[in-house]
Order: C-alpha cells, then structure tokens, then sequence
C-alpha cells in the first residue's frame, strides 16, 4: 500500500529520470526521492551519465540525515553489484532507508529482484509495481538493448496525405511546415544518433546535424551514413559538419574511403555484406552502435534503406509527419515492396499517439510485426 505522499514522490522520481535521456546508457534512466519520517520531501537525485553516481546514491547524499529512517521512492529496483560504481543497496542500507518504493524490477540479469531481497533481508519494508508501465516506457531503449543487444531504432519520416515522400522528380523541400522541422531537431537532441543512407546524401547533401538556438555545444548526435558502394556524389555536409561521423560499408570498401577518412571524427566501419542483397548486415551495424554506447537512433532516410529497416525487423517505432498535401501517384512512395500480400501480414503499432504539429500531424508508436 503506497500513501498519497509516496505516489507524488514517484511522479517527480520518473520525470527526474528522464533528465538523463541520451547519457545513460547503457545504463537505465533512473531518478530517485527521499522522504523523511514524515512522508515530506528530503533529497532527489537522478542518474545523469554511464559512469556517473547512481540516481540513489545522489538522493542519499542530498538527504542527509533526514535518510536514516525514511523512505526512497524510486523508479527501479537499485543495483547489487559491483559495476563502474559500487552496489547502491549497500549504501541505502547504509543510510538507515526503512522503507523502499519501486517502479519497477531491473531486468539486468545481475540484479533482477537479487536487489530487491537483499534490501529485505536487511529488514527494509519494499514495495514494487507504482507506475510500473510508466518506467518500462521511460527505459524502452534500455530494456531492447538487454533484449535484443541492438541499438533502438526510431524511422522518422514526412509523408503527404495519401502517402508520398517526395514529388515526382524528386523534390521534398519543405513538405513539413516549420513547426514540424523544428521537432524534428528537437528528436535528434533526445537520440545518441541520426542515419541515413547514401541515396538521401547524394540527393539533398543533408547535414543532420541539431539547428537550435539552445543546443549545446558538442552534443551533436553522431550521425551515420550507410552505402553500398561509397559513393556519396559531390556532398560534403554531413562529414564536414561539426561531430562524429560513421560511414557503414561493406568489407572491401573502406579502401576507397580515403578522402573522407582524413576529415577529423569521420570513422569507416566494414560489415559483411547482407546475404542475397547489396549492402551491409544491418543488424550487426546496430549491434556494433550498441556496444559503442548509442542506444537510439533516428533513421532519417528514403525509400529503400527504410523499406530494408522493415523487412528485417530493424525498426522499433515510428514517427511519421503527416502533411495537408497530395502528391498523386506519380510521387515517390514511403516505401518500396515489403512483401505484405494479406491484411494478416500487415505492420501495426502500438501505443500510438498522434497530436497536431503546426499544419501537420504526428504520429507515433512502437512496431508490432506478426510472428511467423
């Protein structure tokens, strides 16, 4: 049984948490309150980056005496190992917590309610499940990557009214309204990366780099370029453009690569190349990200390296701008054969929002595929 007090606390832990959005991970997003034996508010802390002090740890320290005796309210269940810092459940116990309220079990096989009993067994009362859904969807990229270990991966895309990316001869310019194109450098702030294919960089010579009067300096998203051949035509932006750059090719290309290699934070990475079609294996590029440390990417990107995204399963959620414009038949589609011959077959979401941008509208939601 959780009092009104212990429900507000974890309403602020969870929005604590989210501050850590793109620095944790691998790490979870974690935040945490203290009260005091009087249910009032007596210290928070969240996790703010991989290798920083735990969410817990920085509530403890902010509390002070007020912890001995009091109550953490926390968004998951606190680690029991020895990792880049110690165990924090050795330090809640250390500081005389009574009573301990979680979100939700880590699924880290590590800790998965081993932190849990060991908080009980040191005679502290523990209470899981508030806002337990909420905290799964705070730490989404966290909990695919224990999963699947790959990198998460969000298609973003704007679309006319019946479907159409671009215009006939191939001129998209401004489909979006500038609201719209303003979230989106918004999106690429929340993301470790932006992708894209070869195709976009020959054809607009994007940049993807975040565009914002309030964008701190030096937290460019990386961004990553994948190709089959290496040929990016005469476009420079996106590796001239300040941050880190990852061009994905096939084994054998990189040796072409040399005039984009000398170019500070431009980086080649080799992959097989994917059976029976031309390019790389998509999935060990995102393992590779993901053991790399970037755990979401944006996939801003045409027609086939997104149509490649879905038919093997890559893409984890979706953001599509929709546009008050027709472009007819003759525009270019969203997405090349994906081999649904039945509605049975269809790719659904789920969890789907969908709310005005300016003159447009956006939708979101998590993939569901249909299991073979």
């Amino acid at each position: 049984m959780v009092s009104k007090a212990e429900t507000r606390a974890m309403k602020k832990a969870l929005k604590l948490a989210a501050y850590g959005r793109g620095s944790t991970f691998p790490n979870p997003m974690v935040g945490a309150v203290i009260l005091d034996l009087n249910g009032d508010h007596a210290g928070d802390g969240f996790h703010r980056k991989c290798g920083a002090p735990h969410a817990e740890v920085i509530a403890i320290a902010s509390a002070g005496d007020a912890a001995s005796g009091g109550t953490m309210v926390v968004t998951l269940e606190p680690c029991c190992h020895h990792g880049r810092t110690g165990p924090c459940t050795d330090e809640i116990i250390r500081a005389g917590i009574s009573r301990i309220v979680i979100a939700m079990t880590d699924p880290d096989p590590r800790v998965s309610g081993r932190g849990i009993k060991q908080l009980e067994s040191a005679g502290i009362e523990v209470e899981t499940g508030l806002f337990s859904g909420k905290a799964r969807e705070l730490n989404r990229v966290y909990h695919h990557y224990l999963e699947t270990s790959r990198s998460w991966i969000t298609l973003k895309m704007a679309l006319s009214l019946d479907g159409r990316t671009a215009a006939a001869d191939g001129s998209s310019r401004w489909i979006s309204c500038d609201k719209s194109r303003r979230l989106v450098h918004r999106m690429r702030t929340s993301v470790q990366a932006v992708l894209t294919g070869a195709g976009t960089v020959r054809k607009d010579d994007p940049e993807l780099t975040v565009r914002l009067a309030d964008t701190l300096s030096g937290r460019q998203p990386v961004r990553i370029v994948v190709s089959s051949t290496g040929d990016f035509g005469d476009s420079w932006k996106i590796f001239k453009s300040p941050g880190r750059v990852i061009i994905a090719v096939p084994e054998g290309v990189a040796m072409r690569l040399t005039e984009y290699t000398g170019i500070p934070g431009v980086e080649v990475w080799e992959f097989p190349a994917d059976s029976g079609i031309q390019g790389i294996n998509l999935t060990s590029l995102f393992e590779r990200t993901a053991a790399e440390g970037i755990g979401s990417i944006l996939c801003e990107a045409g027609s086939d390296l997104s149509t490649r995204l879905l038919k093997d399963k890559l893409v984890d959620s979706v953001s599509v701008f929709t546009a008050p414009v027709i472009l007819g038949s003759e525009g270019r589609p969203a997405f090349e054969l994906l081999g649904i011959d039945n509605i049975e077959n269809v790719i659904r979401l789920e969890n789907v929002s969908s709310h005005r941008s300016g003159s447009d509208f956006l939708t979101e939601g998590c993939v569901v595929y249909r299991v073979d």
